[in-house]
């Protein structure tokens, strides 16, 4: 925690600023469906995935860069839903999102949140099933819907 020259105090982990992902700042070491099986503390509004959204346009991350993660993680769970063996395949394709994200993060320093946001939430131990698919799919897709909620509000 790193204090500037007006008092406010903020994490150099996530590029400054309020950007607060989870409570612990670390990687999630739990499958994602248990993690966030409280729906409302998710989805609601100034919900989990609101505050992400909100995170990300501060950051200026733009709808663009979200839906092409989302498009994977759609395909992903395409992957399971026609076939529930091709689990692997689906968490594999997850898996490559997180050195494109990291490529992206490395020419644009906007994009760290995002790169923390999957780095925390795409690993071993939060992929362990297709529930955990699904979950980040819902996930992903109520940040994506929020982004756009608060990206036309801030114009």
């Amino acid at each position: 925690m790193y204090q500037n020259n007006r008092g406010y105090k903020y994490s150099q982990k996530y590029g400054g600023g309020n950007n607060k992902f989870n409570e612990s700042n670390e990687k999630i070491t739990c499958p994602l469906h248990e993690k966030y099986k409280d729906s409302e503390k998710l989805f609601l509004e100034d919900g989990i995935a609101h505050r992400f959204a909100k995170t990300f346009v501060k950051n200026r991350i733009t709808s663009h860069q979200l839906r092409k993660i989302l498009d994977q993680s759609k395909i992903c769970e395409q992957i399971v839903k026609r076939n529930q063996e091709n689990y692997n395949e689906a968490r594999k394709r997850l898996f490559s999102l997180l050195p494109l994200a990291a490529y992206n993060a490395g020419r644009s320093s906007e994009l760290k949140p995002l790169y923390k946001f999957l780095s925390e939430h795409i690993n071993e131990k939060t992929i362990t099933c297709i529930e955990d698919i699904d979950m980040f799919d819902d996930l992903f897709t109520s940040i994506v819907a929020y982004h756009k909620f608060e990206e036309k509000k801030s114009c």
